[in-house]
C-alpha cells in the first residue's frame, strides 16, 4: 500500500459531536480542509512544463483523457504519482524540464 495524498484538517470543529452522534451523515460538512500551498517539484516545475505543450499532444503521449489533461494543466486536479513521473517523463523527452 502507497499513501497517495495527505489532507490536513483543522481541528477546531463545532460539529464532532453531532457526527458521532450520526446526526450529520458527512464528516466532510464538519472538518475544515486546509490545501498545503508549499512550493513542490510538481507544482514549480512540471504543470508549468506541461502547459507548454499542447493537450492533443500530451493525449496521444499519455494515454490520459483529454478532459483529465486540461483539469491537469488547469490545476484543478492532481494525477497519481504514477502519473506524475509519466508526464515528468514526457516533459523531459520533449526537453521542456
Amino acid at each position: 500500500m502507497q499513501i497517495e495524498q495527505i489532507k490536513y484538517i483543522g481541528k477546531e470543529s463545532n460539529g464532532l459531536e453531532e457526527v458521532e452522534a450520526g446526526l450529520i451523515h458527512s464528516a466532510e460538512n464538519v472538518y475544515p480542509e486546509y490545501v498545503d500551498r508549499r512550493p513542490d517539484e510538481w507544482r514549480t516545475k512540471i504543470l508549468p512544463s506541461l502547459k507548454r505543450i499542447p493537450p492533443k499532444l500530451l493525449v496521444k503521449l499519455s494515454g490520459v483523457s483529454r478532459s483529465t489533461i486540461i483539469e491537469i494543466r488547469a490545476g484543478r486536479s492532481r494525477p497519481r504519482r504514477r502519473n506524475q513521473k509519466m508526464l515528468a517523463a514526457i516533459a523531459r523527452k520533449l526537453e521542456l524540464l
